[in-house]
């Protein structure tokens, strides 16, 4: 009889400990699904960061190349313009040159009229001056405005080499680690 209670409760016992070995295993089963989960959360975040700065940087990328596109076009427009406008004083002042030539040449064959003829081709000299002054001020300013976009240019371009370099740096930062002990405890500080 003792021994039908005494095998009774080894099997009570037994299944007891089984019992609680699968309660041990489901709950380990349980952490290690939940810590897994969480790593591919924490993983899945990463990667949507790592996402987004990569977009941000195209984006960044792609203004500036807009912006350098738009500035070239802009001092292209200009420089168009004033070699147009160059082209077209050079012209002016070749006519008004012929002009105050058939003048010079009317001044020999009437001398009659020779004060009016004299003023309109003093006048005509006066207009090739301004024009000649005018046609070399224009020159300076296309030749400055290229020289600026040169030097705009190459700004950029620098300062796009330097931020693509420094980015580098930033994602291939090494930390060092040291021990700092206090009246609390040892502890590893990065930095």
């Amino acid at each position: 009889m003792y021994r039908g209670i005494l095998k009774l409760f080894f099997i009570i016992i037994t299944i007891i400990i089984i019992i609680i070995i699968i309660i041990i295993i489901i709950i380990i089963i349980i952490i290690i699904i939940i810590i897994i989960i969480i790593i591919i959360i924490i993983i899945i975040i990463i990667i949507i960061i790592i996402i987004i700065i990569i977009i941000i940087i195209i984006i960044i990328v792609i203004i500036i190349v807009i912006i350098i596109v738009i500035i070239i076009v802009i001092i292209i427009i200009i420089v168009v313009v004033l070699v147009v406008v160059v082209f077209a004083l050079v012209l002016v002042l070749v006519l008004l040159l012929r002009l105050h030539r058939i003048i010079s040449s009317s001044i020999v064959i009437s001398n009659s009229s020779s004060s009016i003829v004299t003023i309109a081709n003093n006048i005509v000299m006066v207009v090739i001056v301004v024009i000649i002054i005018i046609s070399v001020i224009i020159i300076v300013i296309v030749i400055v405005v290229v020289l600026l976009l040169v030097v705009v240019i190459v700004i950029i371009v620098v300062i796009v080499i330097i931020v693509i370099i420094m980015n580098n740096f930033n994602n291939r930062k090494t930390y060092r680690s040291a021990h700092f002990c206090s009246e609390f405890g040892c502890y590893i500080r990065s930095f």
